[in-house]
């Protein structure tokens, strides 16, 4: 049976405060949270976008922003995410495309753009100027500064261009930020790709994303681990298109197709984190379940005892 919408506790600061382990969901603007995130009322639907962030921070210590992806942040966005938010709270961002994107796709949100090679592709100076010295701001709300890069042409994968360009990228940036590094082509998940990123002290982004190898597999490889940090994104599950995911699961509700095998590698890793005082990040989608807040909610309840037994 689907899980039903519930309200949820706030183990997840409780995990943070204890552990430095900070668990959130992608993004936080979904109306199908009311009731299990949120309880307050809103008069209007631009109200909720505008306020619920904070009080979604009543329940998590931390958030992916996926926002920022799509066009460089400005000084208005981070004042916002920093009223909203309390000063323990924690940021993931996302690199805007513009710098992680080798060549534009065909859809029509690129216009003129579309199918062009990307001049700015890993610019580090764009980079520093537009991204990083605007998200400084948020100071220690400051998480994950996150590289996603979305499916790379196998020529620049297969001949080492990617990796010598991502090795002078990261070798330029500046130090005392955590970065973090997710990748959508399984060839490169190898030797070479975890070397690059522990010479910087990068983090490996572990996914469960469509098509790379399964989580369980990914945390397996001890090399995976490149900085003294780690970062999490859950995103679908395998062999699930997100588009499909999207159609399954709206308005996110309930959780609709429990991933045993994601939820036990999950928790195999933050028991071992926990265990080992290594301190990281975990963001879950909607899409990966049906409903990211109870899809962290049971998991803690493995982690850190159910709510009712603790009662």
């Amino acid at each position: 049976m689907p899980s039903e919408s519930a309200p949820i506790t706030d183990r997840a600061i409780q995990l943070a405060r204890q552990a430095e382990i900070y668990l959130g969901t992608s993004s936080w603007k979904y109306e199908g949270w009311q009731g299990m995130v949120y309880q307050d009322h809103y008069t209007s639907q631009r109200a909720f976008k505008r306020r619920c962030l904070a009080e979604y921070a009543r329940y998590f210590p931390a958030v992916g922003v996926d926002a920022t992806f799509y066009r460089f942040p400005d000084q208005r966005l981070i004042e916002e995410l920093d009223a909203l938010t309390p000063s323990e709270f924690r940021f993931g961002l996302k690199v805007t495309e513009e710098i992680t994107v080798y060549k534009y796709p065909t859809h029509p949100r690129y216009g003129s753009r579309k199918g062009q090679d990307n001049t700015n592709f890993l610019d580090g100076e764009l980079f520093t100027a537009d991204f990083l010295g605007i998200v400084a701001g948020l100071g220690a709300k400051l998480g994950p500064v996150i590289f996603q890069f979305g499916t790379l042409p196998r020529t620049i994968v297969n001949d080492g261009i990617f990796l010598r360009r991502l090795d002078e990228f990261l070798g330029g940036l500046p130090g005392n930020y955590q970065y973090a590094v997710e990748i959508r082509n399984r060839q490169l998940y190898n030797e070479d790709y975890f070397s690059v990123l522990k010479k910087h002290g990068v983090a490996h982004v572990h996914t469960s994303w469509s098509w790379m190898p399964l989580l369980p597999e990914q945390i397996a490889r001890e090399a995976s681990f490149t900085a003294d940090y780690f970062v999490m994104r859950l995103l679908t599950a395998p062999q699930t298109a997100y588009k499909d995911a999207v159609e399954t699961f709206f308005p996110y509700q309930r959780i609709l197709k429990p991933l045993p095998v994601i939820r036990e590698a999950l928790i195999t890793h933050l028991n071992r984190a926990i265990k080992s005082n290594q301190p990281g990040y975990v963001f879950v989608n909607n899409r990966l379940e049906g409903a990211a807040p109870l899809t962290i909610e049971q998991v803690l309840d493995q982690v850190l005892g159910s709510e009712e037994a603790a009662n």
